[in-house]
């Protein structure tokens, strides 16, 4: 829609002296799944999600980790933003990325009011990364209770989340609270145990249920798998982000249309041949049972 002649006016007059302004921030979650070694050569190697960690140089939170993000640029869209800010900080240009959530508490940033457009990517294991050090994902449910109320309930989670490495080890815990009122719903996440830099550890939560939760729904987990790979590999994956274990048959109807056979095969790693796969492009949410 063009602006009209009378809008032309008030903008000439208009200023914007008279709000305050916070500052914005884009940050990126970026995560990926790997084998890990085993000493068994017969045994498949377990997967293992990991998040991409960078370590602070300067004040706040000087030689802390976090996830890697930058203050907005105003000559660029957002996405643009996060996207070099990416490729400039940590290398990495193969991914799949979507806006996550809007971090906004008066609190979360000593310096001043920082908003922070948060922002999901997934790369798998051979894409290139710089100036960071990867850390695996450990998040455990502690506790879990509900407490009914007039019109609803309220559910409080302890859930402690380790990120690791060969050498460092860094433990967080969150408190969460979700609230429903007849129809309304409310969340409330607290850090009452915090290892990384700002509220990071929330962010990387937020960004494990929505990768969690869109597993449902949608064929986003191929994202994190190379190009080819066998069907014991995708449920590993689906497996290991879910914390759950999967029945094979209902595994395979549920994905079955989401893959393709090809001609290749994986050998000569200590068990049986397996088919090699690939994503089906054709695929749509239509295709769920």
């Amino acid at each position: 829609m063009k602006i009209s002649s009378e809008d032309k006016k008030f903008l000439e007059l208009y200023s914007d002296s008279q709000y305050e302004k916070p500052s914005a921030t884009v940050d990126a979650v970026v995560f990926r799944i790997i084998d890990k070694k085993t000493d068994n050569y017969r045994k498949l190697p377990e997967k293992k999600m990991q998040v991409y960690l960078t370590k602070r140089n300067f004040s706040p939170y000087k030689d802390c980790y976090g996830i890697i993000g930058t203050f907005i640029d105003l000559k660029n869209e957002l996405s643009e933003t996060m996207q070099l800010c990416v490729k400039n900080k940590i290398g990495l240009e193969n991914y799949y990325y979507e806006q996550l959530f809007t971090f906004g508490d008066k609190s979360r940033d000593p310096r001043t009011r920082v908003i922070s457009i948060s922002y999901m990517l997934l790369t798998n294991s051979q894409s290139h990364t710089e100036n960071g050090e990867w850390f695996d994902i450990d998040i455990n449910e502690e506790k879990n209770s509900i407490t009914h109320i007039q019109d609803g309930y309220t559910t409080n989670k302890t859930i402690n989340i380790k990120l690791s490495n060969e050498n460092t080890t860094l433990y967080n815990t969150l408190e969460i609270t979700n609230t429903k009122n007849g129809l309304r719903e409310t969340k409330n996440v607290v850090a009452t145990k915090n290892s990384l830099a700002f509220d990071h550890i929330k962010i990387i939560y937020y960004a494990t249920e929505r990768l969690k939760n869109k597993l449902e729904y949608t064929d986003i987990i191929f994202n994190l798998l190379p190009e080819k790979f066998t069907l014991t590999e995708l449920k590993q994956c689906y497996e290991v982000i879910l914390h759950e274990h999967l029945l094979d048959a209902n595994f395979r109807r549920k994905t079955s249309k989401m893959v393709m056979p090809t001609s290749d095969y994986v050998v000569g790693k200590g068990h049986r041949s397996s088919q090699l796969f690939t994503h089906n492009p054709n695929w749509t949410i239509m295709d769920l049972d």
